[in-house]
């Protein structure tokens, strides 16, 4: 018996990856994919008696968003949302793949992937962290999300929070705080790390000491931001400013703030981080930083797309990060009002 071509035989035929062999016979739209490769690949797939069949026409190509966790938090939202945008516009499908943190699951997962035609893989975490990567995901191009690897570099994109906080903590500077106090997570996370290094080196740029009594780390809780601030109070030299972990202990300032009679902006100001559904009904309005979820997915599935697009071309295997922008409410005034 005669064996049938495969995308496999054609891709091997015109040196290119079977996914962009899919992409061509396909007639994926809005892939880039040079006139050339895709006249190779069409004159090999007539050539070797390859017939696709017409009810895959007009399929989209699949690309897989393999990620940790997808209920314990509403930034989730922004990365799911942000893939599927940047896909559908791109012309592929995506499907997201949630693994709950287990190494099983993911491996579940990945067998599965290897069976369906698919184009490429965004591996995501919903918190940013360093990941060491399953074998296996080297089948495909592959873009992390909001999670990096030294051990095999690839592209990979991250939200600048060393760069965010350091905006937050000058522009508190620029309104005239010296004594401003940061009230952080717990170190086991890599955003505590960055935040507090980007508050660190925005009070050393402006020749401003460090305070070591004006860090207060804890839970990112409402309770811990109530915790902190009565222990900030206590001090003899109090803080004018603070700039918060996340909207959460920013709420639980608020509240210590408002049980020891001082007023927001006019007494204390105050910066979270998240810009969480909430912040903006805050009294008053909070001052915060948004992460750029969004953003960041869709860079990666463009990243995804250029590589499916381009398996022969050198990659550049970056950690990109993405700025956060600062939303910029009622919480702060100048000390000059304070």
């Amino acid at each position: 018996m005669i064996k049938k071509p495969t995308m496999s035989d054609i891709a091997a035929a015109c040196g290119v990856s079977q996914a962009t062999v899919s992409l061509v016979l396909n007639n994926a739209p809005g892939t880039r994919i040079s006139p050339a490769t895709r006249e190779a690949v069409l004159s090999a797939a007539a050539r070797m008696g390859y017939r696709t069949q017409a009810r895959r026409i007009d399929r989209r190509p699949l690309i897989a968003m393999l990620i940790n966790e997808v209920t314990s938090s509403p930034h989730v939202a922004g990365l799911i949302d942000g893939a599927g945008e940047a896909a559908n516009e791109l012309g592929y499908l995506l499907s997201v793949m949630p693994t709950d943190a287990d190494e099983e699951a993911e491996q579940a997962a990945l067998s599965h992937l290897a069976t369906l035609p698919a184009a490429g893989v965004i591996y995501a975490r919903l918190i940013t962290q360093q990941v060491t990567l399953a074998p296996q995901l080297a089948q495909w191009p592959t873009v992390l999300l909001n999670c990096y690897t030294v051990d095999k570099p690839l592209p990979s994109v991250v939200p600048g929070d060393l760069s965010a906080v350091m905006k937050a903590t000058l522009s508190l500077i620029d309104a005239g705080h010296t004594r401003i106090a940061y009230i952080g997570g717990e170190d086991a996370i890599e955003a505590s790390r960055e935040r507090i290094k980007g508050y660190r080196r925005a009070l050393t740029m402006r020749d401003i000491p460090v305070d070591n009594h004006l860090i207060i780390k804890g839970r990112w809780t409402i309770q811990g931001g109530y915790a902190a601030f009565k222990r900030l109070q206590a001090l003899d030299d109090r803080p004018t400013a603070i700039c918060c972990f996340c909207d959460r202990i920013a709420m639980g300032v608020y509240e210590a703030a408002k049980e020891a009679g001082l007023s927001i902006p006019r007494d204390l100001s105050v910066i979270g981080f998240d810009n969480e559904s909430y912040s903006g009904d805050m009294l008053p309005p909070l001052t915060t930083m948004q992460l750029p979820h969004a953003d960041m997915a869709r860079y990666a599935v463009e990243k995804l797309a250029e590589m499916i697009a381009a398996p022969r071309m050198r990659h550049d295997n970056h950690k990109v990060k993405l700025e956060c922008e600062m939303i910029v409410r009622q919480s702060v005034a100048p000390i000059e009002a304070v």
